[in-house]
Order: C-alpha cells, then sequence, then structure tokens
C-alpha cells in the first residue's frame, strides 16, 4: 500500500505562493465515495479543522446519513485562502458516502456508476450532487475521493433494485476495476467491517457445560460423556456468525436459517448487501468470500431472500426489516455486512438489528491491529494531481492528520484503526494479514 506522510514541498509552495489571493466565497475541501467514511469524516471535519487549521468549526450538519457539512471560520492557517466577502480565512468542508467506486471516479472527473449523482453537474470538472449547508444539494468539485479498498479491487457486479426491499427502481453494475493511474493515492485509517443481523434469528445455546455452544438438548452440552452438567437453553437471538455459515448464507445456498442445523429457529433466511461499486462489499467478497478458496458472492437480487442496497444506511434498513410496507422494520431473519461502527447507531437501541462476532470476535480497533480479526480493509483516499495545488495541500495535511492513531476520533476510538498502529496488516485487498511492524505501536 501505498503512505504519504508530510505534505509535499511542491505542494506546499504552490500553495503559500497561492494563499494571498482572495476568494469571494469560503475555500472548500469536498470528500465524496465510500459511505463508511462518510460516518468517519462526520466524527473527524470539525476536529481538524479546529486543531489542525486553527479554525471555529461547526458541529456538522447531516442529510439522510449520505451528505454532511462543516463550516469552518476564523482560521489561523495560511492553508486556508482568504474570503474576500469576510476578510477572514474560511473554509466549508463537505463529505458525501455514497460507494467506494464514486470516490476515485468523482475526482479522476469520470461518468458516475449512477447518473443520479452528478444530475445537472459538469462531470468534466469532477462536480457532484454534495451537501450545499442547508437542506439542499448542489454541484461542488469533488477534491478528495475516498474508497474502502483500491480502485482497482472493485471488480464486482450485482443487479436488482437500487434500495433493496425499499424499491427505489432497478439498478445494475458490473465492474472490472476503477482505473487509478492518473490520482495520488494515501491510506489513511484501517477500516473493520462487521455483520449485524435482525433479532428474530434465533437459536439455542448451551448455558452450562460448554457454554455458548449451539444445541438441542442438555447432552450436547455436556463437558464429557454422563457429566450431566449441560444446560441447553431456550432460544434466543444469535451472537455470533462463523466465515461458513456465511459463505453458505451470501452465496445462496441457505433457504432457511434451520438449514444451518437445528437448534436454528425455522425462518426464511434474508441476505441484504450492498451493490457492485461499494468498497464494503468488495471488501466482503474478497476477504470473507474469496472465490479463490471459498464461494461466489451471489450477484442477483431474488426478491424475499436476497436484496443489493447502494448504502450501508440502506443495507442497515433491509437487516432491520424495513420494506415499502413496513417502512420502519419488522422481525424477520435478515443478515447483512457493514462498516463495524455501525453499532454504535443501532446496538441496545429500539431496532430490531444487532452487531454478531465473527468466528467468536467482535470488530475492534484491538482486534484488527493484534491480528485476532480479518474482515477489514485500509481506506484509500485519491486526489487529482491536476487540481489546484492550494486544495491539493489540504488534502495533504488531512492525510497526515488522518493517519496518526491519537486522531481518531472518539466516537469511533473502539473500532477504527490508523495505519501507523497496526501491528498486523494486508499488503493488498486479497492478501491475508501478514506481520508488519507498527511505526506508532498502541496498547492493548
Amino acid at each position: 500500500m501505498k503512505k504519504k506522510l508530510n505534505v509535499s514541498l511542491t505542494a506546499t509552495a504552490a500553495l503559500l505562493a497561492l494563499a494571498g489571493i482572495a476568494q469571494a466565497a469560503p475555500a472548500e475541501l469536498n470528500i465524496f465515495g465510500a459511505s463508511a467514511q462518510y460516518l468517519y469524516w462526520n466524527a473527524q471535519a470539525q476536529n481538524f479543522a479546529q486543531s489542525q487549521l486553527g479554525c471555529t468549526a461547526t458541529a456538522p450538519v447531516n442529510n439522510g446519513g449520505k451528505h454532511g457539512f462543516v463550516a469552518a471560520t476564523n482560521c489561523t492557517s495560511t492553508l486556508v485562502p482568504v474570503n474576500a466577502a469576510t476578510g477572514k480565512r474560511d473554509l466549508d468542508i463537505r463529505y458525501s458516502g455514497i460507494a467506494s467506486a464514486e470516490g476515485p471516479l468523482s475526482v479522476d472527473k469520470k461518468a458516475p456508476l449512477d447518473a443520479a449523482l452528478a444530475a445537472g453537474c459538469n462531470v468534466a470538472n469532477g462536480e457532484r450532487q454534495m451537501y450545499a449547508s442547508g437542506t439542499t444539494t448542489v454541484c461542488k468539485q469533488v477534491h478528495i475521493g475516498t474508497s474502502d479498498v483500491a480502485g482497482e479491487s472493485l471488480t464486482q457486479l450485482s443487479t436488482g433494485e437500487i434500495f433493496g426491499p425499499m424499491g427505489g427502481g432497478s439498478f445494475s453494475a458490473t465492474l472490472t476495476g476503477v482505473d487509478t493511474s492518473n490520482l495520488t493515492p494515501f491510506n489513511t485509517v484501517v477500516v473493520p467491517f462487521g455483520f449485524f443481523v435482525n433479532q428474530a434469528v434465533t437459536a439455542k445455546t448451551c448455558t452450562a457445560g460448554l457454554t455458548g455452544n449451539y444445541c438441542t438438548d442438555n447432552a450436547q452440552c455436556e463437558t464429557a460423556p454422563g457429566a450431566a452438567n449441560g444446560v441447553c437453553g431456550a432460544a434466543a437471538p444469535i451472537t455470533n456468525i462463523s466465515r461458513e455459515e456465511v459463505s453458505l448464507i451470501f452465496s445462496g445456498y441457505v433457504a432457511d436459517w434451520s438449514d444451518l442445523g437445528a437448534y436454528y429457529t425455522a425462518k426464511p433466511a434474508i441476505a441484504c448487501l450492498r451493490h457492485a461499486g461499494s468498497g464494503t462489499h468488495s471488501a466482503f467478497d474478497l476477504t470473507v468470500m474469496n472465490s479463490a478458496w471459498g464461494a461466489n458472492t451471489i450477484t442477483e437480487e431474488i426478491p424475499g431472500m436476497i436484496y443489493f442496497n447502494q448504502g450501508s444506511t440502506d443495507e442497515m434498513k433491509c437487516v432491520n426489516g424495513n420494506t415499502t410496507a413496513t417502512p420502519s422494520g419488522s422481525l424477520i431473519g435478515a443478515i447483512g455486512y457493514a462498516d463495524a461502527d455501525q453499532a454504535i447507531g443501532v446496538s441496545g437501541k429500539s431496532q430490531n438489528v444487532r452487531q454478531l462476532k465473527y468466528n467468536g470476535v467482535y470488530p475492534t480497533r484491538a482486534a484488527i491491529r493484534n491480528g485476532q480479526y480479518d474482515f477489514y480493509t485500509n481506506a484509500w483516499l485519491y486526489t487529482n494531481p491536476a487540481n489546484d495545488p492550494s486544495v491539493n495541500a489540504l488534502a495533504e495535511v488531512l492525510v497526515t492528520f488522518a493517519q496518526q492513531p491519537e486522531n481518531v476520533p472518539a466516537s469511533k476510538a473502539n473500532y477504527w484503526a490508523a495505519v501507523a498502529e497496526m501491528k498486523y496488516n494486508r499488503g493488498a485487498d486479497i492478501a491475508y494479514p501478514v506481520f508488519s511492524g507498527a511505526s506508532a505501536p498502541q496498547l492493548p
């Protein structure tokens, strides 16, 4: 993977030459792409503006879980050009999370997979629909394209409704990789993903003896034959999913949860996936399913069994049991995958969604950096060297900031890791983690 730790001298010199040029509006830093990184930058943008640029920054304003905006004023850093209207250094930070492929496509000034993302915009200038600052979206040039995997790893396909069980019209995508050779790549943070299930999925487990083991009677919970210390409890929401079970479900071989064993309560199995172009979906396909030694990820929607969804928020609605008839959710046998910090918004609340362990481990920051959990990728940020050097210099400062463990926002501190703290890591999206050594080791 490629890492850049310092602002380039060329970009900085160009920036300083331009810093004194007054602008008629606040300067802008527009981030577009991965839906997982939307949540990250929603938590990080205000902190970045205040701590690195000396600004007074507003709390993030959000629009439907896809667009965000932070206004930064009175910045002390000369990296922020002067706003002619105020005579001060002001900066608007925008970030939109749709799908990973849209990040490098936008900053490389290419057409989006979904034309609605650039409706009325100048695609040749890299524009996309982003948050204005109130309740509407406007066309803005993208300065940083985000992806949860390298653009070239986006090689999946899917066909179905754009919002899965919520409809939205048909959508089909076939990707053979997104060429990023014209762009400058950076790795900043490590994105852990996890599995989420509707609480209606239940199974019987041992409550004594072989505690936690699936069972159908007490004898299956005994620590030794005739020990009579085993207790098979009543069916309860499941807490763990194995890689083999995931492979069977998401390749379309499991129609009912009881197909995985009689200890599961019989209920139709519903797989909620992301559409092709999603970095989360690519990470799932490459690191979990991995057809080279696993199973093929299903590619076509089957109503009542398989659904594809545009964004992480849409997929979580699918797991929650949302449909056009039941928009607030229902108790169904649904399971899906998403960035692990989605758990902050669902666990312990009234929704039907619950986070699962994967192979017995939760997707925590300590688990991924210490070699216990392997469903993660290194996040990618792309800039275009042909764009305004002053904006690219701001982007490099943001990259350097995000690469350090101490700058992971508090709200994400149990999930996301900085690249500098990874004791074990992947050399490529499809590679298995190996010892890499942390340049900024953390405990535990």
